[in-house]
């Protein structure tokens, strides 16, 4: 599957094949949530605001089924005030199909506004418990692949031992991460159903409220800390401590006690799977960048160290007796 991108309008007009008695009024591009896809927002004339998204490539035509099976399915649990509903689809001439859903409540999420506002960091978190709160057997229902801790835990063993052997580790973070995997506790928890690409683009607020959730292509059976590395590398301390505070206090269950560090680890070996990336589509970019950020958890490992070493120096009873 490969065709001419669409205009707005051309992607209007699948909305209006898609959703009868729609019609539009005002269009606009946005950008796509995930690569090889076409999205546009149309305004009908009775108000309704929708998102119309249309495949480019035959794995982003796979990408959107998914995402759309995993919307419908969670309509009927207790995601589906958030869950933006699928309004419509159409064939598409060259495969696949387009799909039209209603447009999410709210505007995009930033962590700057999470940073300002603790009851929407709290909002937030609350949110991200509900998905891990959805029961095994709904979960099971979207068609989500389930992983067991043990097969998510050898996978992030095996690229940190692929950029090990490739020496494109600082000597610090291949130790700490070589220490992180082989803690038996650490990794023994129970997979639970999570979003699995969780970001500013994928979430939408208003006012201290998180409204809605989307692209929900990368849902799975696994890890929840997955769900919350990406907050806890990109909030500061205070902030994520609200967030965290809401999903505690909304998650139905205990979380496992080492939920936090289990996330820290997956916030870093997201970069080492950015790397990784990079060194796959040969791209010195992302490599580079990767590197750097590297660099800067090496630095980090390098002053905890120091700080560390001052404290057992000022712990020390140095006087003789």
């Amino acid at each position: 599957m490969e065709r001419v991108q669409r205009n707005s309008y051309a992607l209007a007009a699948l909305a209006v094949a898609a959703v009868p008695g729609l019609v539009p009024q005002q269009t606009t591009t946005l950008t796509a949530p995930l690569e090889g896809l076409e999205c546009a927002g149309v305004v009908g004339e009775d108000g309704r605001r929708v998102i119309v998204t249309a495949p480019v490539t035959a794995a982003a035509g796979a990408a959107l089924e998914q995402d759309l099976h995993v919307s419908e399915s969670l309509l009927g649990t207790s995601l589906r005030a958030v869950v933006p509903p699928v309004l419509g689809s159409v064939k598409l001439p060259d495969g696949g199909r387009a799909c039209v859903t209603a447009a999410p409540d709210g505007i995009p999420l930033t962590l700057d506004a999470v940073s300002a506002d603790s009851a929407l960091a709290r909002s937030l978190g609350g949110a991200i418990a509900r998905i891990h709160a959805v029961p095994r057997y709904a979960a099971e229902a979207t068609g989500a692949e389930t992983f067991s801790a043990e097969v998510l835990r050898e996978g992030h063993r095996q690229r940190c031992q692929r950029a090990q052997e490739a020496e494109l580790l600082p000597t610090a973070v291949a130790q700490r991460w070589e220490r992180l995997l082989e803690d038996d506790e650490l990794w023994n928890h129970s997979s639970q159903f999570v979003h699995g690409d969780l970001s500013e683009d994928a979430l939408f607020f208003d006012g201290d409220r998180v409204r809605a959730v989307r692209d929900w292509s990368s849902a799975h059976i696994g890890d929840p800390a997955q769900d919350l590395a990406w907050l806890i590398t990109g909030l500061d301390s205070d902030s994520f401590d609200a967030v965290y505070a809401g999903y505690r206090q909304e998650l139905p269950t205990v979380p496992h006690p080492r939920l936090m560090e289990r996330a820290q680890a997956l916030g870093e070996f997201a970069v080492l799977s950015w790397l990784l990336h990079g060194v796959d589509a040969e791209d010195e970019e992302i490599i580079a960048d990767a590197q750097e950020m590297l660099a800067d958890l090496d630095n980090d490992l390098a002053q905890l160290a120091r700080e560390q070493a001052e404290r057992t120096y000022d712990d020390m009873d140095v006087n003789p007796s």
